[in-house]
């Protein structure tokens, strides 16, 4: 009865990751043909400085840049992951739980309850190996530790 649910869930998430993929390839390749015709129109040195100086020139020299400094980065996938850690484990507890209690005594219960516990735990170590990994390069504003 589960497994023809989570099949559905799954090729409805396998679609979605498509086609927000695509989606964001084509906004992207759109971004940079105008951003190339922009910079086309541009003959001078003088007009590129003037346009620089305005605020849209400056939001596209931003977005031309190729390596983008985003401090919230190490944060957004460290606390994804206690995230992930988090409900994956109270999942598999509950199914773990629900076949403790007898509610549901099938032994696809135990697998049902051990293989999230297992992917959340998964997720705390990655994200525990982000924290220290990010630590250490410097990228979470702390100072290097020996």
């Amino acid at each position: 009865m589960v497994g023809p649910i989570v099949l559905c869930l799954l090729v409805a998430w396998i679609a979605w990751i498509t086609f927000s993929t695509i989606r964001r390839y084509l906004v992207a390749k759109l971004q940079a043909s105008l951003q190339a015709k922009l910079l086309d129109r541009i003959d001078s040195i003088e007009a590129l400085l003037a346009y620089v100086g305005t605020d849209p020139g400056r939001k596209l020299v931003e977005a031309l840049r190729l390596e983008r400094e985003d401090r919230a980065a190490p944060f957004r996938s460290i606390l994804l992951g206690v995230q992930a850690c988090i409900v994956l484990i109270v999942l598999g507890g509950a199914f773990l739980l629900l076949h403790a209690i007898k509610i549901l005594p099938d032994d696809s219960a135990v697998v049902m309850g051990a293989l999230p516990m297992a992917l959340g735990i998964g997720f705390g170590i990655a994200a525990g190996a982000t924290y220290v990994i990010s630590r250490n390069f410097g990228l979470l504003g702390e100072s290097r530790s020996s």
